[in-house]
């Protein structure tokens, strides 16, 4: 199994950290951090990710039954979510941080249905072929693609000095010099060099412990030490960016409210607010960093995005590698349509289409080139592969469509407990107050409360009191 080695200069007195030296190898698998959506970052720390009730969410979506989503892919798009940037990462040092085999795809096994002048692919392995009805279960896989010279998404010729806190600086002595008068080391030559090797177990642990402290590689080279951890924050007010914009209302939710405290015990919503709360699982991290400064997480998570956005472009491999950090997008199909009052959009359709001058099962057995001058086998003289869309069921939809079925009502407890709307389940669960300590209160859900539902559910256990209180009632 691979590791990288990581230089650490420690202050072994003090028992702290004063900065790592590393090269292009382990930035980038820091920076790949921003490309992991929310649920892989779940799935990774196995439900243990400590981000305030996102691991609850990821469950609620476990237990719900497959008959709930338009399809049984829906559900597999939000345990198991696709990053932009799969196919990128996999060219990383350490394995097993990203999808393991980012260029496989699935198709109809059907002879005929891979013979016809339009046919679909999927990274999807739950999704059922519109032609035939079965399973899209031929596994297939695209030609791996060269990343060109230098690194995956920095300049693999500079060195980097990551703090304690993890903030990633190209390496350079005024720099190294200002960092030791800030932290107030006045004889450098008495701390000591340290080199530990990162695997995937340490770069887990790294990731894990990033939402928690401010004192990453202290804890990581001084794990008795005496760390304080710090805690996330979401500061109440208004996003200033929808300002200008008229409110989009998404729905309609009634609220049940301890009358004493205000705290809010369930909430009984449809189908657009559980799917809005729902796609926030596929949402990358460092969509999530660049939300409006009233959004602090714990730790110090955050400065590894400020790195990323304050870095001159000069220490990137492109822009384009820039932005996959600082503005991800969405895999295609991964959005719902209220995704857009977030600002998050999927990669465009037409970078998913590939049109050919023979069949898809011809092009395949060709190595994924043209045929040339011999034609088709099967008589094809150009064909569309299209991407299939998981939420489609037997016609093609390119519509951002839900991913939940039906209009039945949900009810979510404070900390995103989701579960069909169950009057005994409520009960059961925690309704214990008398009957005159309760009120209901009905809301209209609109694009303003969004990013305060986002941000509380990364901190907070009462996710909807936190995020909605500061709404009148």
């Amino acid at each position: 199994m691979s590791t990288i080695p990581v230089r650490f200069m420690i202050d072994r007195a003090k028992k702290r950290v004063v900065f790592a030296e590393a090269g292009s190898d382990f930035v980038d698998v820091l920076f790949s951090f921003l490309t992991l959506p929310l649920a892989s970052i779940v799935r990774l720390l196995d439900k243990q990710s400590g981000l305030g009730s996102l691991d609850t969410l990821y469950e609620s979506v476990e237990r719900l039954d497959a008959k709930h989503f338009q399809t049984e892919a829906c559900k597999e798009m939000l345990l198991n979510p696709r990053s932009a940037s799969a196919r990128l990462c996999e060219g990383l040092k350490i394995k097993g941080i990203h999808d393991p085999d980012p260029r496989n795809f699935f198709t109809c096994g059907e002879i005929d249905c891979l013979t016809q002048s339009k046919s679909y692919y999927t990274y999807n392995s739950k999704c059922l072929c519109s032609r035939c009805g079965k399973l899209m279960g031929k596994t297939l896989q695209w030609p791996e693609e060269k990343s060109g010279e230098g690194g995956i998404f920095v300049n693999d010729k500079v060195n980097f000095m990551i703090t304690d806190d993890l903030q990633v600086i190209p390496s350079s002595l005024p720099k190294g010099l200002s960092l030791f008068k800030e932290i107030q080391i006045k004889n450098p030559s008495k701390l000591e060099e340290r080199v530990i090797d990162f695997g995937k177990e340490e770069i887990l642990n790294l990731l894990k412990r990033s939402f928690v402290t401010t004192n990453l590689l202290t804890d990581v080279c001084f794990p008795d030490a005496c760390v304080q951890a710090s805690a996330g924050f979401f500061v109440p007010k208004k996003d200033e960016s929808f300002d200008n914009k008229a409110e989009q209302e998404i729905s309609l939710i009634k609220l049940i409210l301890n009358k004493e405290n205000k705290n809010i015990l369930y909430a009984e919503v449809g189908v657009d607010f559980i799917d809005l709360l729902f796609s926030f699982l596929n949402f990358p991290l460092g969509a999530v960093l660049r939300a409006p400064d009233n959004l602090s997480l714990g730790g110090c998570i955050k400065n590894l995005y400020s790195s990323a956005e304050s870095m001159g472009l000069e220490y990137f491999k492109s822009e384009i590698h820039r932005n996959m950090l600082l503005d991800p997008q969405l895999p295609a199909f991964s959005s719902c349509n209220m995704n857009q009052i977030l600002q998050l959009e999927d990669i465009p359709l037409e970078e998913t289409l590939i049109t050919v001058k023979s069949c898809l099962k011809c092009y395949v057995d060709n190595g994924y080139k043209a045929i040339g001058s011999a034609p088709c086998k099967h008589g094809i003289q150009y064909a569309h592969i299209i991407e299939w869309n998981p939420k489609s069921a037997k016609t093609m939809s390119f519509a951002d469509e839900a991913f939940i079925v039906g209009s039945q009502k949900y009810m979510i407890s404070d900390n995103l407990d989701v579960s069909p709307l169950s009057i005994i389940t409520a009960v059961g669960s925690g309704m214990n107050l008398p009957i005159s300590d309760m009120a209901v209160k009905e809301i209209s859900f609109d694009n303003v409360k969004a990013w305060p539902l986002l941000g509380a559910m990364l901190i907070s256990k009462t996710v909807l009191t936190d995020a909605l209180v500061w709404f009148p009632y």
